[in-house]
């Protein structure tokens, strides 16, 4: 698969991810997914390791995306409300 994060930023209203899609017909150097309605991380986790979360949700939800069928041209926006519902 190639997926690759790019980068992430946390955010007031939504967090945003940079990503670099190379999978089947997806060219696409630098795609932005947004996500909102993310609600207060657990307590004790660091910016490290919801930087992590988010990207492992990003990256699953787009390969999902592309599964059923395609990504839309310009980039996403996904619901982040189960964003830390997460096995630890």
């Amino acid at each position: 698969m190639a997926i690759d994060i790019l980068g992430i930023e946390p955010g007031e209203e939504a967090w945003h991810v940079d990503l670099r899609v190379f999978e089947g017909v997806y060219r696409k150097e630098r795609y932005t997914v947004r996500i909102v309605d993310v609600p207060r991380a657990p307590d004790g986790w660091s910016l490290d390791r919801q930087k992590e979360v988010v990207g492992e949700h990003v990256s699953y939800e787009v390969t999902q995306h592309m599964r059923r069928g395609s990504l839309p041209p310009t980039g996403m926006q996904i619901d982040g409300e189960e964003l830390w519902n997460v096995r630890d």
